[in-house]
């Protein structure tokens, strides 16, 4: 009976589907270099001196590349350029981002136009956080009430 089992088992469909499954969610890995795409969708992906319109992947290395767009877990960028970046984890090594949303971000020699991150380390120099765009937007909606208050008392 256990002979017979044994058969069963190795043409359990269950087994198939979960193997199936489990290759989906890892994904392949992709390594793209020297070249320009439009979109790159891996598990790991890895970019060495190449341009990418989008890129999804659950890890991405970038090396000397530049990137429109991400969407990834895991991220590290080594002298590097990305207009905008969501993921848990980015580590930038002497790169430029438009703008990082992030859960946790290490850093350096990096410059970042717009960063929302729940936790910062290293060097970065951002232009744009939370705080400075609340403080901006203030400023903005004070200037145009004073406005309004001043050109309503010329006219009357």
């Amino acid at each position: 009976m256990n002979e017979q089992n044994q058969g069963n088992e190795a043409k359990n469909p269950l087994d198939e589907a979960a193997k199936e499954l489990s290759a989906k969610l890892i994904g392949e890995s992709v390594e793209v270099k020297n070249s320009s795409v439009e979109e790159v969708q891996g598990g790991q992906v890895k970019m060495t001196n190449s341009a990418a319109r989008s890129v999804h992947a659950h890890a991405m290395d970038m090396r000397e590349s530049a990137v429109a767009a991400a969407q990834v877990d895991s991220l590290e960028m080594h002298e590097s350029a990305a207009g905008a970046v969501a993921g848990k984890n980015v580590t930038v090594h002497g790169g430029v981002v438009g703008a990082l949303a992030a859960e946790r971000v290490q850093a350096s020699e990096t410059t970042v136009g717009l960063l929302v991150a729940g936790k910062v380390e290293g060097d970065v120099k951002a232009f744009l956080t939370p705080v400075a765009v609340a403080a901006f937007g203030a400023a903005f909606a004070l200037t145009l009430a004073f406005l309004r208050l001043l050109f309503r008392r010329k006219s009357k």
